[in-house]
């Protein structure tokens, strides 16, 4: 353990680096009570000094608890930066301290890490580099934690490895027709640029990820378990964001994966409604898993920083049709997916939601259009396709697309401008 809150420690100067930042020293409670609690820390605390421990984890769980309450009060958008960096902060210090206080080293690194998780959920980015890499503070503290258990853990029982060959054969003659959008292999920068990003016109792009590390390690769960097992992601639960049944929780990675990924489908049909990794920053959150991809160079042509999101879930899992203001290279790692597109110019023919958080979303289900409710729809050209292992979907900005998992499905999306 003491090798662990070293290596933690080491991340950054304690003084120097975390006393001195603005957020601190805005405030003048949170800098006594932090100057106080690291003080012990810069010098080399032992875990002989239990009462200076116990009574110092106490001064942060309260501090802690303190800006946690803040967060969570009024409009998120409204949270000062200042107070979410402070959270970070603290939650770093949190895990310090509860690492030394801790009977069980598995017990306190877990812990940990989901206190890091959340700190990263809820807090601000606090950047640095580690080893000349660009890295972040909780992110990099998480790894080291998640290493330390990976080295100590137990032997976990075997979990069912993700059956790729038998996915294929699964979808139904009807969703295996043709795609009806334009099939590309390997296309030059310049070939995608003048036919696709210019133009703004959908296609599907092979041989382009073939090279990924993901590609053989992602569909083995025990490779997934751990680099991941033990992390909190948010989870969606129900059959899309826009129904009435749809809500999210806090899971752990291990726990979805086992119930939502490698279980057979008799295991959990007709008992629990679909569970969800969406749209989730995973990859900023996981730095051993964004080793395993790479942006694709159609990207770096016009931006170098795209945004990186993870979707992972069981057969049934949907995204209604809606539309985003990027451009998109959805990247199916493994799994088949049903995809539905529509031009932007069909906008008014596609009924999007009246309200603000839903105006990019159509009240028609693409999959089954109700023509009475909703007339002009049938108007409307839509494009059918299936996403399958290793192709990639460019999506124009502004076209509506509806995504359906059509078997288990672990996809990445590329946004950018």
């Amino acid at each position: 353990m003491e090798r662990c809150i070293k290596a933690i420690l080491s991340v950054v100067p304690l003084k120097t680096f975390l006393l001195n930042r603005d957020c601190v020293k805005e405030n003048k409670l949170y800098q006594t009570v932090l100057f106080t609690i690291v003080e012990p820390l810069a010098n080399e605390l032992t875990t002989d000094a239990v009462k200076t421990i116990s009574t110092n984890l106490i001064k942060v769980g309260v501090l802690y608890d303190t800006v946690y309450n803040r967060l969570h009060t009024g409009q998120w958008n409204a949270v000062a930066t200042s107070e979410r960096e402070m959270f970070t902060i603290l939650t770093y210090v949190r895990i310090v301290y509860t690492l030394y206080a801790s009977n069980s080293n598995e017990d306190a690194i877990k812990d940990s890490i989901y206190l890091a998780d959340l700190g990263l959920m809820l807090g601000c980015p606090i950047g640095l580099e580690c080893k000349n890499v660009p890295t972040d503070l909780l992110t990099e503290t998480a790894s080291i934690l998640t290493g330390e258990l990976a080295n100590s853990d137990k032997q976990e029982p075997p979990v069912k490895r993700i059956k790729l060959d038998d996915i294929t054969g699964e979808i139904s003659l009807t969703e295996n027709k043709s795609n009806d959008v334009p099939i590309m292999k390997c296309p030059s920068l310049e070939y995608f640029g003048t036919r696709c990003y210019d133009t703004k016109q959908p296609a599907v792009l092979k041989g382009i990820i073939d090279g990924w590390p993901a590609m053989e390690r992602w569909h083995d769960p025990i490779y997934l378990l751990k680099v991941a097992g033990e992390r909190t992601v948010p989870i969606e639960i129900g059959s899309q964001y826009s129904s009435d049944d749809w809500s999210q929780k806090l899971m752990k990675f291990r726990d979805f994966l086992e119930q939502s990924i490698c279980c057979e489908p008799s295991d959990s049909a007709g008992k629990q409604p679909p569970a969800y990794l969406a749209q989730h920053d995973l990859f900023d959150q996981i730095p051993a898993l964004r080793a395993d991809i790479a942006i694709p160079d159609y990207i770096g042509r016009t931006d170098a920083q795209p945004r990186i999101k993870a979707w992972l879930g069981p057969k049934g899992t949907v995204s209604p049709l809606h539309t985003d203001p990027c451009h998109n290279l959805l990247c199916q790692v493994f799994g088949v997916k049903l995809i539905i597109l529509a031009r932007p110019e069909d906008t008014e023919r596609l009924y999007p939601h009246d309200h603000f958080i839903l105006n990019n979303t159509s009240q028609v289900d693409a999959r089954r259009p109700d023509y009475d409710r909703f007339p002009l729809v049938r108007d409307v050209r839509f494009y059918r396709l299936t996403l399958r292992r290793g192709e990639v979907l460019y999506i124009p900005p502004k076209w509506w697309h509806y995504v359906e998992s059509l078997s288990p499905s672990f996809s990445v999306s590329f946004w950018f401008e």
